[in-house]
């Protein structure tokens, strides 16, 4: 018999009958989260027992996987290559198989958490409650998770089901779609002294200025929108809730810039004058985002109808001032 003829053919076909396919997936989740503990955390496995599947993999790739960076671990190459091969079909295995379990929302008592701006919660929560009345499932609404890293960390470990931002995930473990569009306005109490009879560019960047604690591509909001360089802005002050926002304006010479919809809802309540922005601005879109993997999966599947419903139900009018 040749070297390496049939008998090479029976040992490769015997190694892959005995290679526990569950090292691919410990694999993947410390390449994604880059810690063994993270992963050990994120699978409900011991320090060690990742450690472990992590050496066997290695012995069965022959190659180094993971090389110390600072208090981590960071992917050689050969990690890398093989994470981008591998993690796409273990995410289609995954959902293949979420799309068959079924899931009645008046029976369940599936509790989800959303994270979401405030305005968007205040616009929608009435309606939610109303859709669920007769149902099993409950939805806990989170406030905005101020730190981009932050909301995509609560995303992969599941602390959250459904984010609603502003800003659409640019990696392929997060999946989107964008329910709505709304414009910003510049806000002031209605009897301040220099905005009675509107604003303008020179008035608005010499005004102080109230900001809201959400940064998104490591840029405020307003920045977000702006089509040309905004100038240095004076700050008054930075609050982490719109509506404290609104209400400090209404009991100061500061102005600040919020979402038209939601400003509108408490003008007459803060007594507020809502004016167009005085610089050339696109509207801020609003997207849903939600795990990849869980993208066929009935119970995440009719989270995200349900939410988009009552969004797109509030967002759809025309808003004039």
């Amino acid at each position: 018999m040749l070297p390496g003829g049939v008998n090479a053919h029976r040992k490769t076909d015997d190694e892959l009958a005995k290679f526990d396919l569950n090292l691919v997936r410990v694999f993947c989740c410390v390449c994604e989260y880059q810690s063994i503990s993270l992963a050990a955390e994120h699978l409900g496995l011991t320090q060690s027992s990742v450690s472990n599947a992590v050496n066997r993999f290695k012995v069965v790739v022959g190659a180094e996987l993971f090389v110390r960076q600072g208090r981590g671990i960071a992917l050689t190459a050969m990690a890398n290559h093989l994470y981008q091969s591998l993690n796409p079909s273990l995410m289609g295995i995954e959902q293949c198989i979420m799309s068959v379990k079924e899931f009645n929302p008046l029976d369940s008592k599936r509790v989800f958490h959303v994270s979401a701006n405030e305005s968007v919660i205040d616009l929608i929560q009435s309606s939610i409650e109303q859709q669920l009345a007769d149902k099993g499932v409950e939805i806990i609404f989170i406030e905005a998770i101020y730190e981009q890293d932050d909301l995509y960390e609560a995303l992969k470990k599941q602390h959250i089901d459904l984010a609603i931002d502003i800003v659409a995930p640019a990696e392929a473990s997060f999946s989107s779609k964008q329910l709505a569009t709304e414009r910003l306005v510049c806000v002031a109490r209605d009897n301040h002294p220099v905005f009675k009879h509107g604003i303008d560019e020179a008035s608005y960047f010499s005004a102080k200025h109230l900001f809201y604690r959400l940064h998104r591509q490591n840029q405020r909001v307003a920045e977000l929108i702006s089509i040309a360089h905004l100038p240095v802005r004076e700050m008054y002050g930075e609050k982490s809730s719109l509506l404290t926002m609104l209400s400090s304006v209404s009991k100061s010479d500061a102005i600040c810039i919020a979402p038209y919809t939601y400003a509108k809802s408490y003008q007459q309540i803060f007594k507020l004058n809502l004016m167009e922005l005085p610089f050339s601005s696109q509207q801020i879109s609003i997207f849903s985002i939600w795990p990849t993997k869980h993208h066929h999966d009935p119970a995440n599947k009719w989270l995200r109808e349900i939410i988009e419903s009552s969004i797109q139900t509030v967002y759809q009018h025309e808003s004039t001032i």
